[in-house]
């Protein structure tokens, strides 16, 4: 009957019962939990090349490779470090125009690459192509200018594979969009005729005129994605989470990674959730393994594709 009774005790208390038994319990360090420096923090929202350099020279000297979704602890914001941010500001920080650049390509030719978000209409419209000239390159980065970077490592689970590590970064030039058709138009050469035209009203003139059924550089791409959707997700321990999410079309041609189809396009989603972070730089938003959840790309229909991000990074907040 006694040993009965310990057991419906045990049960009844659960982890409470072990720890203190453990004497995990008088831990001050266990009571209130890990932290990291600010330097720690730094390192986080920093996205390097050599961020990948360190993850393979944690493998195996039998060149195992990197596994999709794995942990480094060093790269782990705690509940401690954890912040919340209201969706209005994560809206205001992406609305406007975003210059970008891929660093540790493969290739020797600069790319014409931006991104322009409407969040106000929730629209998002990028352009990336080998043309030889980079459209937004005479506009300078907004003071204290947020950056969002994605880190692709070379490793399994990633369609198409890359045998170079890549950054995607983008740095914000605008917090208004008004330029975007002048801005299309030296890109594309569309005829931009339609009045205060919206970003569906570009794409669609993209579409219509035939730019994604030529060979208007060596290689190219387009997205338009809409609706754009910023949500809270509550956690079950600490500040709660942000998500993104995307419907995307997508066209492209040339020598990309991606095969497209010219003419033929590409419906798909991107989604992730961030956690939120305070670092002596502003605030921050990361998507990784171990925060929130990764970057995915995954296509419904026109082309089997299925893609994962290392890590994103969002900030400082505006």
């Amino acid at each position: 009957m006694k040993n009965y009774s310990l057991l419906i005790k045990l049960v009844a208390c659960g982890a409470l019962v072990v720890c203190c038994a453990l004497g995990l319990m008088h831990s001050p360090l266990y009571a209130q939990g890990r932290a990291l420096t600010a330097a720690q923090l730094d390192a986080i929202v920093t996205t390097e090349l050599a961020d990948c350099s360190t993850q393979s020279s944690q493998l195996s000297a039998k060149g195992a490779q990197l596994q999709s979704g794995r942990i480094d602890p060093a790269r782990i914001i705690p509940t401690r470090n954890a912040r919340e941010f209201p969706k209005d500001r994560v809206a205001k920080t992406l609305h406007g125009m975003w210059r970008g650049r891929v660093l540790g390509d493969d290739k020797d030719v600069g790319v014409d690459y931006f991104w322009i978000m409407d969040t106000k209409r929730s629209e998002g419209l990028i352009i990336a192509q080998r043309t030889g000239k980079e459209t937004m390159a005479g506009l300078k980065a907004i003071p204290k200018a947020p950056k969002l970077t994605y880190l692709m490592c070379a490793h399994e689970g990633y369609v198409p594979s890359k045998e170079t590590p890549q950054i995607h970064e983008f740095v914000k030039v605008s917090n208004s969009i008004e330029d975007a058709p002048r801005i299309l138009q030296a890109a594309t050469g569309l005829k931009v005729r339609k009045p205060q035209a919206t970003l569906a009203d570009l794409w669609q003139g993209l579409v219509a005129m035939g730019y994604f059924k030529g060979l208007p550089a060596v290689a190219y791409a387009g997205g338009f994605f809409k609706p754009l959707q910023i949500e809270r997700v509550a956690n079950e321990m600490g500040p709660a989470s942000v998500s993104l999410k995307w419907d995307g079309e997508y066209y492209g041609g040339g020598s990309t990674s991606l095969k497209f189809t010219k003419g033929v396009p590409i419906k798909g989603v991107e989604y992730t959730q961030f956690i939120g972070t305070t670092t002596r730089s502003g605030d921050f938003l990361v998507s990784s393994p171990g925060n929130g959840k990764l970057w995915k790309v995954e296509a419904i229909s026109g082309a089997e594709y299925d893609l994962a991000f290392d890590s994103v990074v969002l900030g400082p907040l505006q």
